[in-house]
């Protein structure tokens, strides 16, 4: 079964990136003044040891996790936001890309001035053999007074952490503190599981960018357990536009795991499908260039097959399929 992954609309887009920018103009004025901050020694980065209560409270493990200063700004304007604030002086820096690829942007983590860290979601699951789990994941941006997300081509540092269920409780399994920066407004957007293998789950980020007005451009990116971490494992980029003010070129795509005899790490397809102008100032799929030319208007269908490589993680192994119809 095929999952979108240009599901938004153009309007919601740009209703979206309005909402972010008038929260980063309301959370100015916080009803307890200044966000405090508290120093945490660099064990944070390294926990390993972790047993939380049943029934599973994500916000109270993330606070174990992170054990900074804790507030919910959730009342200020009517919008759900619970952060916690610390800095670690002694933590030894690490460098993550962030996925809007401005001139090679990376992030240094934990930011020098604090973090800010929020909980993003909670998934579920039960293996072949009974046991449960959840997966956690979880949002870093620079920590501010005002507790302010700010920045439109800044992503939010990803991190996730996986319990397993035993008698005592919730025992942390796997945490990887940061993996990679996503989103913008310093906001990584919410990881969606897709089974890739026999009760083996990764998780997809759909990340999504442009200029205020668009048209914006979305970027597919796979995380996935590989050896007791979870890291990026697939990359395609440019797999959705939304329509530009001209509106003769956008596309969507849909991905799908290929069923077969693969017990994990199974092949993933990406049907690419839009309309098209040859002269579209803001560009084209490159998989289109010497295809298409001029005035010319029409659609396209684009296909990209992945499959995994143990040192590489996933990789189009043949060129991509195009089809075109003017």
């Amino acid at each position: 079964m095929f999952t979108y992954c240009g599901r938004q609309s153009p309007l919601l887009f740009i209703v979206l990136l309005f909402l972010l920018s008038s929260r980063d103009i309301s959370a100015q004025a916080p009803p307890y003044g200044d966000l405090g901050i508290k120093k945490l020694p660099d064990t944070v980065l390294n926990r390993s040891a972790l047993i939380v209560p049943d029934p599973f409270n994500a916000n109270r493990a993330l606070r174990r996790l992170f054990p900074g200063k804790w507030y919910d700004l959730g009342t200020r304007s009517g919008y759900k936001d619970q952060i916690i604030n610390w800095i670690c002086p002694t933590c030894k820096t690490a460098i993550y890309a962030d996925a809007n690829m401005q001139d090679g942007d990376t992030v240094r983590f934990p930011y020098s001035d604090g973090v800010a860290t929020r909980l993003i979601n909670v998934f579920s699951y039960t293996d072949s053999s009974g046991k449960r789990y959840k997966i956690m994941s979880f949002n870093h941006s620079a920590y501010d007074l005002d507790g302010i997300q700010s920045g439109r081509f800044s992503g939010g540092l990803l991190g996730m952490a996986k319990f397993i269920r035993i008698d005592s409780g919730w025992q942390l399994q796997i945490f990887q503190p940061a993996i990679g920066a996503y989103g913008s407004f310093s906001q990584a957007p919410a990881p969606t599981p897709i089974l890739i293998g026999d009760r083996q789950y990764a998780y997809m980020i759909d990340h999504v960018n442009g200029g205020p007005g668009g048209p914006f451009w979305q970027d597919n990116f796979l995380i996935a357990e590989v050896r007791g971490s979870y890291r990026q494992i697939l990359s395609v980029v440019g797999t959705s536009r939304t329509a530009s003010t001209d509106g003769r070129s956008s596309w969507k795509c849909t991905y799908a795991v290929v069923p077969g005899e693969k017990h994990s790490f199974q092949d993933i397809v990406f049907v690419i499908k839009g309309h098209y102008w040859g002269a579209d100032p803001e560009g084209l799929p490159a998989e289109l260039n010497g295809k298409v030319k001029g005035n010319e208007l029409g659609s396209f269908t684009i296909t990209h097959t992945f499959s995994y490589s143990d040192k590489k993680g996933y990789q189009e192994l043949r060129p991509a399929r195009v089809s075109i119809k003017r």
